[in-house]
Order: structure tokens, then C-alpha cells, then sequence
């Protein structure tokens, strides 16, 4: 089985051991402390990936040691935490301890390398450097792609997508019988995250949405407007890993700022008084309502991590725009947007 094939079958949240010039059909084991085995069966290559569990669900980092049994039609792989030591080895098999202490992270990558009778041992934390690979190896691994888990760590990204405000052309057109607008907008954001732990975390966002339009005419006017808004949203994120993505909710604030224009023609008129025709000229006044201030967001989001540095992310947020004119009582906005967006976001900070 080609060693792409094998890491697509194996959860991208757990630790990777790869063994490499293992007997062809070889039985590969690889034992984590006391939990069960995880098995697999070298290729024509003599290669096999296994997947471990991390072996705490707080610690983002563990030491490990590593023996390697080396037998006529298997090659067992022993990980213990300092202190414990694997099993005695079975009859006719060829025992490599090593005796350095390795840091195994979520991300870690570990490649035994079976020499003979004998085993090394090589680890980096992320992707496989094709070096360590054979050449066929070394192609499969580059498209090993999304194996690495959601990190706990500050992450940055930006991405653009779509908007769509709830009642803004309604509220311009009033009862205006001719009158159509578009709401449905385009969107850019950009923002951070800082995921305490991979499942709760706290997200900023600044969030431009695209102007909603809306356009109208009576018997003795014609007139549009404008929406123009930003919002900076606060939000606490809680999340759930599936494999190498985090599927998370977003509960918080947002501050919005909103400027609404509308430009309103009256053209001339012309009247009849008595024996006389009269024009009575028109002209074009604007209006502006300006608004800001707080109010509830909501939404949620999928992110997928491609490497252990770069992820995607699809994300919506809903919210509320309600506040009066800025230095008055009257007038104001009581709507509310939705954004989905998408981009890419990238590792800060562990």
C-alpha cells in the first residue's frame, strides 16, 4: 500500500510514526506506554505509517523514549514516558533501545529507520522532510496535506466572502412603491484568535462589509442611498477537533459604525396661476445618519489546518446593528447583517 494511502486512512489529531525499510509485509506495531497497539503492514517498500493518541489531553508537550524490536515478520515500535520501560523482548527478536528523551508534541513526526537487525530513529515536529524519504516516499509525503491537529496557539488570518443585511432596503424605500435595492454585499475581514486550549479560546475581527444600495421615484421626486458599515466583533470561541479541523461557535459583541446617505431629487415643476405659467425649480438635498454602538453577535465557523503553520477557514457571524443618530434621539438603525467569509490563517504564536 503506497504510503499516501496509508496516512489518508489514519486521524490527523494523533501522533505519526513511519517506518521505513521494514521486511516487505512485515507486521508493524507501535505500542504508546500501556494503551493497545496500533498496527499496520509494510508495503512493497517495507514502509508502514501507525497513528498513536498523545497521551495527555492537557499537556501540549511529553518526553518519550523509544525501542525498536526488530523479528523475522514483524518490527515492534515502543514509546514510553520517562520512567517506563517496554517489554522484554520476544524469542528471536533484535532489541535497539535508544536512549536520548524526546519532546512529542501534536505535531510531532517520528521515522524509524530498520537497518538489518537493527533500528535509528529520526523526529521533527510538522512535515516530514523529503530527505529522510526515498524518492518515491519523498513524493508521496508532499501530498500529505491536513494531518496536523487544530493548535492551541494565537493564530492571524483574513479572508472575504459575502454580506447580507436584514432590512436595509426595506427601511430605505419606506412605502415607496417603485423602489428595489440590493442588500446582498461583498465582505473582507481580518482578525486573531488566541485558543487557550484547542477547544476555548477568545476571537477579534474587524469586519467591512460592501455598501447596501437601494434606489426609488415617486410622481415628483426620485432619490437613493447608501449603507456603509464596519463592525470590530469580540467574541468568546469554544470548539470540538475533528481530525485535522476545528469545528467552532462564536458568542459575543460587536461595535458597529454605520453611515446611511440619501441623495433626493425633486426635478422642476411647472404650474398654471390664473393666465400665468409658473416654474417652480427643483433640486437635489442629502441626508446623512450616522450611527455607532454595541450590540449581541453570534456565529461559528470550520477551520483546517494543512500544515502546522497554515489553515482554511470558512466562518459566518450574525450582528445586531441597533442604536439611535449619533447626537440625537430620533432616527437611527434597528437591522441586523450576516457575514460568511473565507481565507486563510496562519500560526503566530504556540
Amino acid at each position: 500500500m503506497a504510503l499516501a494511502a496509508i496516512a489518508a486512512a489514519w486521524p490527523a489529531s494523533a501522533q505519526t510514526v513511519i517506518v521505513r525499510t521494514a521486511p516487505a509485509g512485515a507486521a508493524i506495531e507501535v505500542q504508546l506506554n500501556a494503551d493497545a497497539a496500533r498496527t499496520a503492514t509494510a508495503d512493497s517498500n517495507g514502509d508502514a505509517l501507525v497513528a498513536v493518541g498523545f497521551p495527555s489531553s492537557s499537556a501540549e508537550e511529553v518526553d518519550v523514549r523509544f525501542a525498536v524490536d526488530v523479528c523475522a515478520a514483524a518490527v515492534r515500535v515502543y514509546l514510553r514516558s520517562a520512567g517506563a520501560g517496554p517489554p522484554t523482548p520476544a524469542a528471536g527478536c533484535n532489541r535497539t533501545t535508544i536512549p536520548d528523551l524526546f519532546a512529542m508534541r501534536r505535531v510531532t513526526t517520528f521515522v524509524v529507520e530498520v537497518e538489518g537487525t537493527g533500528a535509528s530513529l529520526h523526529l521533527t515536529q510538522g512535515p516530514v522532510p523529503p530527505s529522510w524519504l526515498g524518492a518515491a516516499q519523498a513524493a508521496r509525503a508532499a501530498r500529505m496535506r491536513f494531518q496536523t491537529p487544530p493548535p492551541a496557539a494565537l493564530v492571524a488570518g483574513g479572508g472575504l466572502g459575502i454580506a447580507t443585511f436584514g432590512k436595509a432596503v426595506d427601511t430605505a424605500c419606506g412605502n415607496v412603491t417603485s423602489c428595489r435595492g440590493d442588500d446582498l454585499t461583498g465582505a473582507a475581514s481580518a482578525g486573531a484568535t488566541f485558543w487557550v486550549k484547542n477547544w476555548v479560546g477568545a476571537q477579534v475581527t474587524f469586519v467591512k462589509p460592501g455598501k447596501a444600495t437601494a434606489n426609488g421615484s415617486g410622481d415628483t421626486f426620485r432619490f437613493n442611498t447608501t449603507l456603509d458599515t464596519r463592525l470590530v466583533t469580540l467574541a468568546a470561541a469554544f470548539g470540538v477537533r475533528a481530525r485535522a479541523a476545528r469545528i467552532y461557535g462564536l458568542v459575543g459583541t460587536n461595535h458597529h459604525q454605520a453611515t446611511a446617505v440619501t441623495s433626493e431629487t425633486i426635478p422642476d415643476a411647472t404650474i398654471t396661476v390664473g393666465d400665468s405659467t409658473v416654474t417652480v425649480p427643483g433640486g437635489t438635498q442629502t441626508f446623512e445618519h450616522r450611527t455607532e454602538g454595541w450590540n449581541l453577535l453570534f456565529g461559528g465557523g470550520v477551520e483546517a489546518w494543512a500544515t502546522g503553520r497554515l489553515a482554511i477557514f470558512v466562518e459566518m457571524q450574525r450582528a445586531k446593528l441597533k442604536a439611535t443618530d449619533i447626537g440625537s434621539t430620533e432616527g437611527g438603525i434597528d437591522d441586523h447583517v450576516m457575514m460568511i467569509v473565507a481565507g486563510l490563517r496562519l500560526r503566530l504564536l504556540r
